[in-house]
């Protein structure tokens, strides 16, 4: 929608452009057309600084040189567009526009709008969005086309919304939009809704628009609504203090607060006030940088003011005065709307033209599109395929090389469990063995110590407490290493009986060295005895039956 927005608005400048030369444009304006763009290219003051300076002066002094001024803006605007300065260059086209509306030029008017208008769209100004929509509807109120004006205004509210929704403090944009649908609501005789949109300017407690340019507008409205209903007081209250806050300014709107209390004095019959206030109206429209569309209208109630008071020459010639007026604007609005009119009928045309060949493009791009939609199909399918083509195949590989480690680390793992179980082996032998070495030792070392207990008891006292510290040494030495050798054997031991004791443990690793009865008790150093009922405790606690062997289950673990 946007694109063809923008077709149709360059095919409106194009047409815009050709209408000017049907009309026959003097050759001194295409002259200073090619001046300007000379200008651009080759002044020496072709700075952003310079040019932002030359608006900002053409601006303020628009209301009193606006020849110069639009002069100065148009320079500025080709000066800003070149350098891709949209922001000046809208709000250079905004006042280019209310210039050409002063001089009730309406076609060039509604060109620097609409140009605005698409510029602020393509590059998202939402804040001059804002103001371009409310001078098109405003200007579509005065032809009376109150659907496109409608349309405008509520486009223009619902961004205004957006700014504020983003931002409380940017107010400006959504009081702008409800001021302006107040006039057209009190317009159209809907004074309680035209009211509350007046009273919707204060959106939050932050805003006093004592403090703001907004103020003698809303106070100028709510008069003329005061009035309208009857309440003449409240309005005398609202129109002066309107008045007063805009004596000595140049306000475009001052012809409109003199008109409405013109109105006023009307309305209650005070007849010499309100031709003065008629006439203080009529001298500001025709003084620069006043609203100049009231002319004809203010003349019209001066005409009625002079006939009630039976002046009927004067009426007469007020009357006539404002006729001429009136059909002066009459005809500049025919004008243009016959321009608009043409404009339309070209667009229309253009637009045909355009959508007969779009539609051939259309099936032509419908076609290729197809073409290429079967090509990314065949394309995404041979690429699905490689992909999972690569995929099995690096699966496939992975999962190979995965079961040959796998494979090698259980041999590895089933070699070094043998060779461990190899090497406990042994050691439990050589442990085994040096048990019954340290057995042997000990009873032929008793033997001895019993010889000597008879025939030299001094010395078998020292022998005797020497012999059994170092032999305590060496079972307690014997015992540390068993228990390292076979961890595993103790760990799984008290993993499935955890309620054997340290003695039982270790008695139950002495069965596992095939160890006798005797060995056991000089290791454990208990009797023969205790061995037996250890060995008959251990079964209880295993839960072995009669008929099961401990030394076989032992053996198994």
């Amino acid at each position: 929608m946007y694109i063809l927005d923008y077709i149709l608005h360059f095919l409106h400048m194009n047409l815009i452009i050709s209408l000017l030369i049907a009309i026959n444009i003097n050759y001194t304006s295409k002259y200073l057309e090619k001046s300007d763009n000379i200008y651009i290219e080759k002044s020496i003051q072709d700075s952003t600084l310079y040019y932002t300076s030359k608006m900002k002066n053409a601006i303020n002094k628009s209301a009193l040189f606006p020849y110069a001024s639009y002069k100065s803006l148009k320079k500025s605007i080709l000066y800003f567009k070149k350098k891709k300065d949209t922001n000046r260059a809208i709000n250079g086209l905004i006042k280019m526009s209310q210039i050409q509306k002063q001089k009730r030029n309406y076609s060039k008017t509604f060109d620097h709008l609409w140009e605005a208008k698409y510029l602020s769209d393509l590059y998202h100004r939402k804040d001059q969005k804002v103001t371009i929509r409310i001078s098109l509807a405003r200007l579509y109120d005065n032809f009376n086309l109150t659907e496109q004006s409608v349309t405008l205004l509520e486009d223009a509210s619902s961004i205004a919304k957006e700014i504020y929704f983003e931002d409380n403090q940017k107010t400006e944009n959504l009081i702008s939009s409800y001021m302006y649908m107040a006039v057209r609501h009190r317009k159209s005789g809907n004074y309680k809704t035209a009211l509350a949109y007046l009273d919707s300017c204060y959106i939050n407690d932050k805003i006093n628009l004592k403090q703001r340019i907004d103020m003698p507008f809303w106070d100028a409205e709510k008069g003329k609504i005061m009035q309208k209903i009857g309440r003449n007081e409240e309005a005398g209250k609202y129109l002066h203090e309107a008045r007063d806050l805009t004596q000595n300014l140049i306000i475009t709107y001052r012809p409109n607060i003199s008109m409405y209390l013109g109105d006023l004095k009307y309305s209650i019959n005070q007849l010499d006030s309100a031709n003065y206030y008629y006439k203080e109206s009529l001298n500001l429209t025709r003084r620069k940088g006043f609203n100049n569309d009231l002319e004809g209208e203010v003349l019209l109630k001066i005409s009625k003011v002079y006939d009630k008071k039976k002046k009927t020459k004067l009426a007469y010639r007020a009357l006539s005065e404002s006729i001429t007026i009136e059909a002066e604007t009459l005809k500049d609005k025919n004008r243009t709307n016959s321009e608009l009119f043409e404009i339309k009928n070209t667009y229309l045309n253009s637009i045909s033209e355009k959508n007969e060949e779009l539609e051939k493009q259309n099936i032509i791009i419908e076609k290729n599109n197809q073409i290429q939609f079967r090509l990314k199909v065949i394309l995404g399918l041979l690429l699905l395929l490689g992909i999972i083509s690569y995929t099995f195949i690096q699966m496939r590989l992975k999962l190979k090389k995965t079961l040959l480690d796998k494979k090698e680390a259980q041999i590895k793992a089933e070699s070094n469990k043998k060779k461990s179980e190899n090497e406990i082996e042994l050691k439990s032998k050589e442990l085994t063995s040096y048990a019954l070495q340290l057995v042997d030792k000990d009873s032929a070392i008793d033997e001895l110590l019993d010889v000597l207990k008879t025939e030299a008891s001094q010395k078998y006292k020292n022998l005797y407490y020497k012999y059994k510290k170092g032999s305590k040494d060496l079972w307690d030495d014997f015992n540390l290493q068993f228990t390292s050798i076979n961890s595993a054997f103790y760990n799984k031991l008290e993993t499935l009986h955890p309620k054997l004791s340290t003695t039982e443990q270790k008695h139950c690793a002495l069965i596992k060295l095939n160890l006798g009865t005797k060995e056991m008790a000089r290791i454990l150093n208990i009797e023969a005895h205790s061995v037996h009922v250890s060995r008959s405790r251990i079964r209880k606690k295993i839960g072995l039956q009669r008929s099961e062997n401990l030394e076989k289950y032992i053996g198994s673990l």
